[in-house]
């Protein structure tokens, strides 16, 4: 079996964003005028163990009926990722954000190569699609066979659901599909899923199980180099 598209996740993996999300919640909490600040830490630790409840602890906050829930933590999510998507293509824009270091290379000789791309991502779709335009540009974003956020699937990392369907919208097999993650999260959802994947970590995930991928490089330039024939590899 040949490779037949190069899947790619979004925060941590094309751009360090991680922790844009911390940052992003806490210009939430500015505007809600809660007198709360999330450490670095204190994310990491409500990553490990809260999972998609922290808008929950935001809600306990707020002092608001149970019955208002539903409806403020929409409103809550969508506001804080607005914020999230602000943040990130302000610092793009003034430099302050880069990619990761080969990154763009690697997309570059992929897509010569006749490799289709396309991308996998826990953020919102409308949010991925405009961090993606910022970072990489309208060219790059209009040559994905396909861009699935968060909203896609009902299961999340670390379920395949969101990579299965990214490889379904492709139309190609999973086993014919390799994965660029950053976390144990996004590496178990591929894996699952059947496919093969190389995990560079990111800031957050320097101390993540990382054992079940198939390559685990420090950044995209390597050691070993990221390049196509390495991606061929994989599959053949």
């Amino acid at each position: 079996m040949t490779i037949e598209l190069l899947i790619s996740d979004l925060d941590g993996t094309i751009l360090e964003t991680e922790d844009y999300h911390r940052l992003a919640y806490n210009a939430l909490f500015q505007e809600l005028r809660l007198e709360k600040s999330w450490s670095k830490q204190d994310y990491i630790d409500r990553l490990q163990t809260m999972g998609g409840s922290k808008l929950e602890e935001v809600f306990s906050w707020m002092n608001l009926p149970d019955e208002k829930f539903k409806e403020t933590k929409k409103k809550l999510y969508q506001r804080k990722t607005e914020l999230y998507a602000e943040l990130i293509t302000n610092d793009l824009r003034t430099g302050v954000l880069k990619l990761r270091e080969g990154i763009a290379r690697l997309f570059q000789e992929v897509t010569c190569a006749g490799i289709p791309i396309a991308i996998g991502t826990a953020c919102v779709g409308w949010a991925a699609q405009r961090v993606v335009k910022a970072a990489l540009g309208e060219t790059f974003l209009s040559s994905l066979t396909c861009l699935c956020g968060g909203e896609s699937t009902k299961k999340h990392k670390p379920a395949p659901d969101i990579y299965l369907l990214v490889a379904e919208k492709s139309g190609v097999s999973p086993h014919a599909c390799v994965v660029l993650e950053d976390t144990r999260h996004g590496m178990l959802a591929a894996k699952s899923a059947g496919m093969k994947c190389i995990v560079s970590p990111s800031e957050f995930a320097k101390k993540h199980d990382l054992s079940e991928a198939d390559l685990v490089v420090k950044d995209w330039i390597g050691p070993p180099r990221i390049s196509v024939q390495l991606i061929k590899g994989l599959v053949d």
